[in-house]
């Protein structure tokens, strides 16, 4: 269908292209489908096929009419209304369905209509006069309508046109009458807000899909939604006279639960109201960011949101409440004072322990969101607001995982392992106390769900928390890295054995965080050593998930021994993965961040004995299979070798002895063009010092073919550091760099989650600097440039690059 494309003059073409070929022939058979209703309307079987046509019918109207109105609709509105109005009201027992849980044919019919008189209200509303006459029809149908779980799709879409119409400032006259939103909120929004049977019982028995769907928005189209949805569009008109009227009634139902505390059900369709009528705008990382003046929400939350939290063990008959109270206190977290936050967080904490499922995990999304609530850039909850409670967390969630009975049923609950992950990062290096009975309880739920992994959300919050976990009780005490590998490696090895696909890619990342803490060494553990020849074999690098987190593990092999590896005759084998990878369109990235990691860790001497082939490689590549991706990734790594203590004359000597001046060919033909294409902030400080030591250097200087090319050059890394596109990618990659660190707000998808790969985000960037001296590209080649200023002071560039470098020079 056409409703979710964007408009362009080949949709237009090719809708019009339909429109020109098939209205005559469509209005012919929507006419006869009406017709032959009329005729076989006490014929059972054949209304159901007739009916279900109808619908198919009205979907392709909408189809039709979704991105503009064809002048043939529009000529012949009265007719198609005049049909859908007839349906809307059409009753007969022949069409009813029998099912009261599944919608019929004529269930589907209306609710097809409502959303085709929708859209009409929202887009063609001058064009649209019959709108007056369906509001009406619309409003009685909402009044009427039984509340059988058939008619939800129904009941929903008409209240989605109320909603629309409602909206309209041009349709305020329909609604104006005090009487009106009174009997709107009393008839139609008061009755549809009530927690349906079928929710009661999906919270006693699937208490995780019950979360899910709430959560996360699933449960959008339920007629409870299309309540709280219409209350808002009557607020946007109507503000002070809908809040009057709603409140009356939330007051009532309040009233009668006091009364009656048997009658939770008036609780809950209290609360429900209350959020609806209270929140203006909202979004999912701030909760409710605007709300409606008229409503005093910490008021509220003091008068019935605390009580249902005070004692984990009150509400026993009416577990739902105390999710309505949670549920509050998350949507609320942005309105809510700081001080009633902190007050907040214990009694959330407790909840944890609760024994209803969905109330332990609605606890733990309220406080996972709790602890990247931010105000200003700020955490709202700073870690010694969190740190008092951090251990009762833990314990309560590890408690509630360990009541699983298979690894499946452990794995199921991603919301609690999500907690888990925020509960480490909010505390930062402060968890050090809390972290051997933490790596504990995760590495036996690591054991166990590694036995049949079912839940790659689950999975990945379990890796992240290993991961900050290590990262934080690592750099406080470097001793406990002995009692992390000590635990997780014979874990490790079993994965690895039983070739759990899912987790090597994880195990990988992990393994090579742990490594990374053995830095100034200067040799790999006996451990580490054992692994390697495993981890080069071709089976594991055939899996393409593996690829990026095995060249992270051995980027830290190399950072840690790279003298070491380079002694005892292992460069060999990882360049020979570097081959392997080179050669891959897909995979040239990875070869080149497994190269940077050779150059700069291992000795200059033992890098000389291999850069020959490995420039060879790359040279048969770019003659064979040139991309932009590989040109740029190879300029990046020209660079980053020009900034090595020896490294021009290395390069120079290693080009000339495969070809003799094959460098000034290939500066003067690739080079030159490909150097404003590197990205990155690293990236590009490394490209513009390289080759502004490859200027300076009296190698290039002595040379008349070389010396001929100092102006093209400097004019190349002078306009990346002067190009306003480039300044603003170079923010883009500052602001990038920032968020890979900004591990208070880390979300799954922020991560690169995928169900083949995921970057480990609490790992931190792993990106490596050649020049770490230099803050900044600009003062790196001011740095480079230093010996070399008669040269710039003498080359042929233009006024503007010329006097950029040399105020540069002054700085």
């Amino acid at each position: 269908g056409w409703r979710s494309a964007f408009r362009s003059d080949e949709l237009y073409a090719k809708i019009n292209y339909v429109l020109n070929e098939f209205t005559e022939a469509y209005m012919q058979v929507f006419a006869t489908t009406d017709r032959l209703i009329g005729e076989h309307a006490n014929n059972r079987a054949a209304l159901q096929v007739l009916l279900h046509s109808l619908n198919l019918l009205c979907q392709i109207y909408y189809d039709l009419n979704c991105q503009d109105l064809p002048p043939f609709f529009e000529d012949h509105m009265a007719e198609f209304m005049q049909t859908f109005h007839k349906y809307l009201v059409y009753t007969n027992v022949q069409a009813e369905g029998d099912d009261d849980d599944v919608a019929g044919d004529l269930e589907e019919v209306k609710a097809s209509i409502c959303e085709i008189i929708e859209l009409y209200a929202n887009r063609y509303e001058e064009d649209f006069a019959q709108l007056p006459q369906f509001v009406e029809t619309v409003w009685s149908m909402l009044t009427t309508v039984g509340a059988a779980h058939k008619y939800d799709t129904l009941v929903s879409r008409g209240m989605a046109f109320l909603r629309t119409v409602v909206r309209n400032p041009r349709q305020r006259q329909l609604f104006a009458n005090g009487d009106s939103l009174q009997l709107i909120c009393e008839r139609i929004v008061i009755p549809n807000a009530v927690l349906p049977t079928a929710d009661e019982e999906l919270f006693e028995d699937d208490p995780m899909q019950f979360v899910r769907r709430d959560v996360e928005g699933s449960d959008a189209g339920s007629r409870r939604e299309a309540a709280a949805d219409l209350v808002r569009g009557l607020l946007d008109q109507f503000g002070a006279e809908t809040t009057q009227a709603m409140s009356r009634f939330i007051m009532q139902s309040l009233a009668q639960y006091a009364a009656n505390s048997a009658d939770w059900r008036q609780k809950d369709v209290a609360m429900f109201m209350a959020t609806s009528v209270a929140v203006v705008a909202s979004v999912g990382a701030l909760g409710a960011t605007r709300v409606n003046s008229l409503v005093d929400v910490a008021d509220f939350y003091n008068t019935h949101v605390v009580p249902h939290l005070r004692a984990v063990d009150s509400d026993r008959d009416a577990p739902i409440l105390k999710a309505d109270a949670l549920k509050y206190v998350t949507t609320f977290r942005s309105q809510l004072p700081h001080d009633v936050l902190v007050q907040a967080l214990p009694m959330l904490t407790a909840h944890l322990a609760h024994p209803d499922t969905a109330v332990a995990t609605y606890a733990a999304v309220a406080i996972e969101r709790l602890l990247v609530l931010k105000q200003q850039g700020v955490l709202r909850l700073g870690a010694s607001d969190v740190q008092p409670h951090a251990e009762a967390m833990l314990s309560h969630i590890f408690t509630a995982l360990a009541r699983a009975d298979s690894p499946q049923k452990l794995a199921e609950n991603d919301y609690l392992m999500k907690t888990v992950m925020r509960v480490i990062l909010a505390s930062r290096t402060s968890i050090l106390p809390l972290a051997p009975a933490a790596l504990e309880a995760l590495a036996r739920i690591l054991a166990e769900v590694s036995k049949n992994p079912s839940n790659p959300r689950f999975s990945h919050f379990l890796f992240e928390a290993l991961g900050a976990l290590a990262r934080f009780a690592c750099a406080s005490d470097a001793s406990a890295i002995a009692q992390f590998e000590a635990t997780l490696f014979p874990i490790f090895q079993n994965i690895l054995q039983q070739d759990v696909a899912e987790f090597m890619p994880y195990v990988f990342q992990i393994l090579a965080q742990l490594l990374s803490v053995h830095q100034g060494s200067g040799r790999l553990p006996d451990a580490y050593v054992a692994l390697l020849q495993p981890l080069l074999q071709p089976a594991l690098w055939a899996a393409q998930p593996n690829i990026p987190a095995l060249v992270r593990l051995l980027q830290s092999y190399l950072q840690i021994g790279g003298a070491q590896l380079a002694a005892e005759g292992s460069l060999q084998p990882i360049l020979g993965v570097f081959q392997r990878l080179v050669a891959s369109r897909a995979n040239d990235h990875h070869a080149f961040a497994l190269l940077l990691a050779v150059t700069l860790y291992v000795p200059e001497s033992a890098l000389a004995n291999v850069l020959r082939p490995v420039l060879v490689l790359c040279l048969s590549r770019l003659q064979t299979s040139r991309t932009p991706k590989f040109v740029r990734n190879f300029v990046h790594y020209v660079g980053a070798i020009l900034c090595l203590s020896s490294g021009v004359s290395m390069l120079l000597d290693t080009m000339d002895s495969i070809q003799p001046d094959l460098f000034v060919s290939l500066l003067q033909n690739i080079l030159l063009d490909a150097l404003p294409t590197v990205v990155g902030r690293v990236e590009r400080k490394t490209t513009v010092v390289g080759f502004g030591l490859l200027v300076a250097s009296p190698r290039f200087q002595n040379s008349p073919s070389y010396a001929a090319l100092t102006t093209p050059v400097l004019l190349q890394v002078t306009s990346i550091l002067m190009d306003a596109a480039v300044k603003d990618s170079k923010a883009q990659a500052d602001q990038a760099q920032a968020d890979d660190e900004d591990l208070d707000s880390l979300e799954i998808d922020d991560s690169g989650y995928q169900a083949s790969f995921a970057r480990l985000a609490t790992l931190g960037d792993a990106k490596i600097d050649p020049c770490p001296q230099f803050t900044d590209a600009a003062a790196g080649l001011a740095q480079a440039l230093k010996p070399a200023q008669s040269v710039v002071a003498s080359s042929q560039l233009p006024a503007e690059a010329r006097q950029f470098l040399s105020t540069l020079l002054q700085s």
